[in-house]
């Protein structure tokens, strides 16, 4: 069953000015306008130039995309096929009966870094009948007590004061990684070593050459390794996918979003502060918005000039303070297509996310990262009519859905312990981890091949380069 998805018909949206399918100026402008620093201008002349010749080759096919169906047949008959979505129990799970051990034994699960975030994925899976063996801490002097009053919470039998005696654990089989991010390579190599298969929470590493060592190492020793990025497995964002693969909107012309809160300094710095620590807005929100240019963008063709990654046209500016980036504003072109970003940690933002196509949008609303909720509309095509349509207006509305997905309940027990906006999403990967783990061969998940995986590393290490920061990193 699909427990309480549903899609639904909704009224107008309100649509950001077009002109021939592409953000006018001064949407674009409006959406990315960095209000702490004088940035504005020259990410609206970058975006600009990026999206002119994102657009040359689509004007140079002539005419609109090719379509099996008439437009208007395409939006009636449109809908998602359910192999698409997650199928769901009663409260909301996704449902793994149909792949576990007739035994009825469950993959054993170890955490290794007790902090908040570990606080929700720990959650999720208890709440998803998972099975938790040990968690381990190491990185502060009273590590043995936070990994001790870790596991009273959770009531996870065994608390370790290192991460290597985690590691030791021979009844742990896969671990969770939820430590700083400049310790995200050396813990996730130490558990492969191990012989744990290891779900790392994002960013993976910030060095792409130490994403390459960790997906080598895995691969010796048949064992799975996925950065933890949830955004891919919500329903929601699978739904979207299928919108905009599906042809019904036209072409993917321009992807748009922006994520930012305003960090609180924090005396002697922080994880956010500090670039010991792998600190800075891409590495913790900006590189949710690099994982949807590689969801939603077309493949490239050609590449290897200045500012490509792997055919990924790039182009990035930026604020450092301490060496960290604490306001980013980058473009990212491929294929015919664009998208423009905005991240920081001096301002805020509604985390959302808009895809433009030739003749509708997809909106994904916020946060964007861990979404309950998205929806389309289709306009009339203006390619396929004799007249042009009126500058600036926009296009008839010809329809509109929405499909919305809540989330399983937080266990009440733990609500005190709840870290962030729907942490209760981490069961989507959660289930999708272990699902891969009971079925014969699955060293790689469908939702985030691992091939795009060290894409999104590459095109996040191309805007440090831009902005001049974590160059020859090593072991992080």
């Amino acid at each position: 069953m699909f427990a309480r998805a549903r899609s639904e018909e909704d009224g107008p949206l309100n649509a950001v000015p077009l002109v021939g399918g592409v953000p006018s100026p001064s949407s674009a402008l409006r959406a990315h306008r960095l209000r702490t620093i004088g940035l504005a201008g020259a990410l609206l002349a970058v975006a600009l130039v990026a999206l002119a010749a994102a657009n040359m080759p689509h004007a140079a096919r002539g005419g609109a995309p090719a379509r099996v169906q008439t437009q208007r047949h395409a939006a009636s008959s449109y809908a998602v096929a359910p192999s698409v979505l997650p199928e769901l129990d009663s409260y909301g799970f996704p449902v793994l009966t149909d792949v576990l051990p007739k035994d009825g034994s469950r993959v054993v699960w170890g955490i290794c870094g007790p902090g908040r975030i570990a606080g929700d994925f720990t959650a999720a899976l208890s709440a998803m009948g998972a099975k938790i063996g040990a968690v381990g801490a190491g990185s502060l002097p009273n590590a043995l007590d936070r990994a001790t009053d870790f596991a009273r919470l959770f009531r996870i039998p065994r608390a370790y004061g290192s991460y290597e005696e985690l590691a030791r654990d021979s009844s742990v089989q896969a671990v969770y990684i939820a430590t700083t991010n400049n310790a995200h390579f050396a813990n996730a190599r130490l558990m492969l070593l191990h012989g744990k298969h290891v779900l790392l929470e994002k960013p993976a590493t910030v060095g792409s050459a130490e994403f390459a060592q960790l997906v080598k190492l895995a691969a010796e020793r048949d064992l799975l390794f996925v950065t933890n990025f949830w955004t891919r497995f919500f329903p929601a964002i699978k739904w979207a996918k299928a919108v905009a693969r599906s042809g019904l909107l036209g072409d993917v012309v321009h992807v748009q979003g922006d994520m930012a809160f305003q960090a609180v300094r924090v005396p002697g710095g922080d994880r956010f502060s500090l670039a010991s620590l792998g600190g800075g807005a891409m590495l913790d929100m900006g590189c949710y918005l690099v994982q949807f240019a590689a969801l939603f963008l077309p493949q490239p063709v050609g590449g290897n000039a200045p500012g490509d990654a792997r055919g990924f046209d790039v182009r990035a500016l930026g604020q450092v303070e301490g060496g960290v980036d604490t306001d980013v504003a980058f473009v990212v072109a491929a294929g015919g297509a664009s998208a423009s970003f905005g991240t920081s940690l001096r301002r805020s933002s509604n985390f959302a996310l808009s895809i433009y196509c030739a003749h509708g949008k997809i909106e994904i609303d916020g946060p964007a990262n861990c979404p309950v909720r998205a929806s389309y509309a289709l306009y009339d095509d203006a390619a396929s009519k004799r007249e042009p349509p009126v500058p600036c207006c926009g296009q008839p509305l010809l329809e509109q859905r929405s499909f919305v997905q809540p989330l399983p309940t937080f266990p009440p027990r733990l609500l005190a312990r709840r870290g962030y906006p729907n942490g209760m999403g981490f069961a989507y990967a959660a289930s999708a981890f272990e699902r891969c783990l009971y079925t014969d061969g699955c060293r790689s998940l469908d939702e985030l091949p691992t091939a795009e995986q060290q894409l999104i590393v590459d095109l996040t290490a191309e805007v440090f380069a831009h902005i001049g920061i974590y160059q020859n990193v090593s072991g992080m």
